[in-house]
This record gives C-alpha cells, structure tokens and sequence, in this order.
C-alpha cells in the first residue's frame, strides 16, 4: 500500500477534530495572512470552531482581504484555544515570534510550507519548496476536503499567489500556478482590485521614506552588489513603520547589472535586519542567509543578526562578494520569492 500523502494525512486530522488555531510568521505578508483566512474559512465550512493568531498586526494593505479584521494578537497571557494548531508559511517555530511558546504547547502542531529552509518541524508537515506559495497548498486542501472555493477564499489564495510570485513574474511560477490562478478568477478573486490593493495604495509616509532610504543606494564598481540602509531615524523623519518598507529591497534588486541585493535595517531592539536577494542561479542567498541564523529561499532570504551595524554590513557584504566571485557560486537554482527564513523586509 502506497503511504499516506502529507495533503491525505492532514485531511483526515482536519476532519477528526472540532476546534483549530490557525497560525502564520512575525511580519506576515498576504501569502500568509491569505493562506490562513482562506483556511479558516474551509474550516468553517466543515462546521469547526477556528482562531487565527499573528504576534504582528495586518499590514494596510491586507487589510482587504475577508476575514483579516478577526485576526487576533493574543496579549502574553492569553492561552491558545483549539485541539490543533495549524502553522502556515512559517519556516521554523522562531518566526512565530512571542506567540511561538504556547503554539508549541498546544496538544498537535501542524507544519504547512514552502520555503527550502524549513526545518521540518511539527507532526505531520507537509513543506514543498516547489510551490510558488503557501496559498497553493490551501487551495488543495480545499479539493482533498471537498469544500467549494467560495469568493472569500478565492480573493484571498489569489493575493497570497499574486504576492509571493511577484505578480507571476518569479522564476517560481509554474503551469500549476496559472491554472489555480485562473480558477480563482472564475471564482471572484478580482485581479484589478487585487493589484490596487496590494501594490497602488500606499500612503504618503511610504514615499518620503523610500525617498531617504534610496539617497543612500550604493552599487560595486562592477554593478554586481547593490545596497540600501535603513535607519531607525528614517523612520523618525517621514512617520512610517517597517510594514512601510515592504519590497523597497526590490530598487535594488532590480537595476541592470545586479546579481545580488541587500537591505540592512536596524531594529528597535538593536541588531540589524538583513535582507537579501538573488537574480543569479549560481548565488544562493538562503546559504548565506543560513550563516547567521536565518533561511529563506535561493533566490530570497535573511536574518535578524545581532551586533554593531556597521561590523554586520562588512561580514555581510564579504560573503556577498565571495560569492559572486566563487566559480559556480553557491550552486543552487533560485526562487526569487519572498523570503521567509528569519525576520526580513
């Protein structure tokens, strides 16, 4: 007898029991707050009991998405309700940031991922770095269950595929995803509204920051490694937040010439946040990612590193550089997705 499939197994857990914690990363993005909507709503349609738990706040622009405003951020004493805990897009238990404690203690944790760095965590998982997001798996957990894809859960699978493929422009766009893509059109997920949302409705505060952060992009001589900062009093100077720095890694990511990007963030409670990017199949950003405690993707990763900010970008940039210079490179194909092994912008 064949064994029994990751998407089967969870089913059948799904199905046995009544109550359920639906649980995604620190600093979500619409991958992961769309998988865990649309999966709540598939519970609900099976008649369960569900919870959704994030330790940050929805971003502005999820704020779209159906369902998002009953997302709770539990305070540090509240206790998980449910039987089981379902963990979505989240690449070890880390990245659940203050709320990981007690997910962990809850009595069964399910794992459901796409990132190349998760550590395989929970009982059972299901991680299959060949799907362009999270939103793919919820979309066949959807047909394993037998539950009809509804508008709701439509617009929210399509904003987390929409979101982690780079608008199906990322090397990690398959045939698959056009066609659950497509589907989710023909279901309501509207590709307009989405777009707006998600990528032209960004308040003032963002612009001035982005204007500060790029006066200070710095590319190599030979245009391989660009770089940006962002600095605490930037955020000071034009009113924004992180969630407002979402994608500016992407400025320098996406000039002509360059192989490999970095975004270096300082953080509130010290460190810095490192963001890195690859366009180059022989660079694997996720390894170098790895060296300082953090993952993501080949093509997509970062830490959260602690230390002086400037020792950090010299280690940083070092590695980069040898990289590039290294014959083969880090030898990996990449996936220029979002990254999800550690806290990254």
């Amino acid at each position: 007898m064949a064994p029994e499939s990751p998407a089967r197994r969870i089913a059948r857990l799904l199905r046995a029991r009544r109550s359920f914690l639906v649980c995604g990363h620190i600093r979500p993005d619409a991958d992961c707050i769309g998988s865990q909507l649309a999966l709540a709503r598939v519970l609900s349609a099976m008649g369960k009991q569900v919870v959704v738990w994030l330790a940050d706040p929805v971003p502005e622009q999820c704020r779209f998405l159906p369902g998002s405003a009953g997302i709770r951020l539990p305070d540090d004493r509240e206790d998980p309700p449910g039987e089981l805990a379902v963990v979505l897009d989240t690449p070890n238990p880390d990245r659940l940031g203050r709320i990981a404690g007690r997910v962990l203690a809850m009595p069964a944790v399910v794992n459901i991922d796409h990132h190349p760095s998760n550590i395989r965590w929970g009982d059972p998982h299901w991680v299959e770095p060949g799907m362009a997001a999270t939103a793919e798996f919820i979309y066949l957990l959807a047909k394993e269950l037998g539950v009809s894809i509804d508008r709701d859960i439509a617009v929210c699978l399509y904003a987390g595929i929409v979101t982690d493929t780079g608008r199906f422009s990322y090397d990690n766009t398959t045939p698959f995803t056009h066609r659950v893509a497509a589907e989710l059109v023909e279901r309501g997920a509207d590709p307009h509204e989405t777009y707006e949302r998600l990528y032209a409705s960004h308040p003032p505060r963002r612009m001035r920051l982005l204007a500060r952060v790029l006066e200070g992009l710095r590319v190599d001589p030979d245009g391989a490694f660009a770089r940006l900062w962002i600095r605490r009093r930037m955020y000071e100077e034009s009113g924004a937040g992180p969630e407002d720095a979402d994608g500016f890694i992407n400025f320098a990511r996406d000039l002509d010439g360059v192989r490999v990007a970095a975004l270096f963030e300082e953080t509130a409670g010290g460190g810095v946040r490192v963001s890195l990017r690859s366009r180059d199949a022989a660079v694997d950003v996720n390894e170098l990612a790895a060296r300082y405690g953090g993952g993501g993707h080949p093509g997509a990763a970062g830490a959260n590193v602690a230390g002086e900010p400037e020792e950090i970008e010299r280690r940083v940039c070092g590695d980069v550089r040898a990289a590039l210079a290294r014959p083969g490179g880090t030898g990996r194909d990449t996936h220029r997705g979002e990254a999800g092994g550690a806290d990254v912008a």
